[in-house]
């Protein structure tokens, strides 16, 4: 039985990649995938020039095949045998590169080397679009068992723990960090420091200090201004876990505020001396529609007005199909079942997608933005789902009775004579 429970969980990740493989001509080659594999063929030693060629036919090829894609669907193109001339126009047209093309747009992506430079070798071997998927669904593979192991940690029986790694795959999670774009990595990292966290609350101090420092220092390098917003966020659920749980006032949590703080530090420290785009930056590259128009004077007080907009409508919109909030209500209700620290320390990572959403409310990215909010479904459901069990089977059980059976009586008269 235990083989069967370690056996399961490897054959799903296989299952998981080989639904990704089929789907992979389905995927799409974006602009952010052409600046990845861009910085993947200048680490390969290739001149920048050459590495932008190479980047932009694979956009082109990538762009052309879902043209043809679209076609075959069309009620009328279906039919057309004739080859169009998509790949060459694309080409073409951006003979120069794909716009943006402003300095301070490209410094956004120079400041996220490591996907690219993990990706370079597969790059070589598969080339652009096939080498950044390839990493991209590895971390969301690993991702999914780290969920596996989290759910351990909390005590959870193997099936429930594999619910979750489950429901890892099967959420936008899944969709997204299947792409050639850094949502895998940064996903699958969180998950990583949120086990570090798990760990930490339960007196693990040194492997739990070591998984989260280390998942941080290579999400920061994957994606610094995600991994900005995690150490504030554990910082606040480890003070409140000290303030309002008194279980949870020990050397574990303590532990967890200092490392949440010194990473919190880090990333602010490491953003002054590398001199990385902040979120003043990032509010020109929104409103300006990354400098192809000129920058605004006030983008706090448009950012305030397109938030209440934007979530606004997006509670309109999930009002007509709540399954997210109906899920997230769950997710909340399985973890604070279990453990009131480690739901916050949940909510504090889940959350960082929607402090995501809030600093970039841009409605045709929304999903793709707060997919991490997606971990306190895959998390807290399958704990909710173990407390019901439990409960269940405590309520299915048959009452305790004051006086002994018949034959028990009987039984112990006998001995006694």
């Amino acid at each position: 039985m235990a083989r069967i429970h370690k056996i399961i969980p490897l054959l799903t990740v296989v299952v998981f990649v080989l639904l990704h493989v089929f789907a992979y001509p389905g995927t799409r080659f974006s602009n952010d995938s052409y600046r990845y594999a861009r910085s993947a063929y200048v680490f390969l030693g290739v001149p920048y020039r050459k590495a932008q060629d190479k980047a932009l036919r694979a956009y082109c090829a990538d762009t052309a095949a879902m043209l043809r894609r679209n076609r075959m669907l069309h009620q009328i193109d279906f039919r057309d045998p004739v080859r169009r001339h998509e790949f060459q126009d694309c080409l073409a047209q951006h003979a120069d590169g794909l716009n943006p093309s402003n300095p301070r747009y490209e410094a956004i992506f120079h400041a996220r080397p490591a996907y690219p430079l993990v990706a370079a070798p597969f790059v070589r071997l598969l080339g652009a679009k096939a080498g950044l998927t390839a990493v991209a669904l590895g971390f969301t593979a690993l991702g999914g068992l780290l969920v596996l192991v989290l759910l351990r940690a909390l005590r959870a029986p193997p099936p429930v723990s594999w619910l979750g790694q489950c429901l890892y795959y099967v959420t936008p999670i899944g969709l997204w960090g299947g792409r050639p774009m850094t949502e895998g990595p940064v996903t699958a990292l969180m998950v990583a420091m949120l086990l570090g966290a798990v760990w930490l609350h339960q007196g693990r101090r040194v492997a739990g200090t070591l998984l989260s420092v280390g998942a941080f220092a290579l999400g920061f390098a994957v994606k610094y201004s995600s991994f900005a917003l995690v150490g504030p966020c554990l910082v606040a659920a480890s003070a409140m876990a000290l303030i309002l749980v008194p279980q949870a006032r020990h050397k574990g949590t303590r532990c967890l505020l200092i490392v949440s703080l010194f990473e919190s530090s880090a990333a602010f420290a490491m953003s002054r001396v590398l001199r990385l785009p902040g979120l003043e930056d990032s509010l020109q590259d929104t409103f300006s529609l990354h400098w192809t128009y000129a920058e605004v004077a006030d983008p706090w007080r448009r950012l305030l007005r397109l938030d209440a907009n934007y979530w606004w409508q997006w509670l309109q919109g999930e009002a007509l199909a709540p399954s997210l909030l109906f899920l997230l209500a769950l997710g909340v209700w399985g973890a604070m079942s279990r453990s009131l620290p480690v739901a916050l320390c949940l909510i504090a990572v889940g959350g960082t997608g929607l402090l995501t959403t809030a600093a970039h409310p841009v409605a045709m990215e929304g999903d793709r933005l707060y997919v991490q909010l997606w971990l306190i479904v895959v998390v807290g459901l399958p704990l909710l789902v173990e407390r019901l069990r439990m409960s269940g089977s405590a309520s299915g059980a048959l009452p305790a009775r004051s006086d002994p059976p018949a034959e028990e009586r009987m039984l112990k008269s006998e001995g006694r004579r």
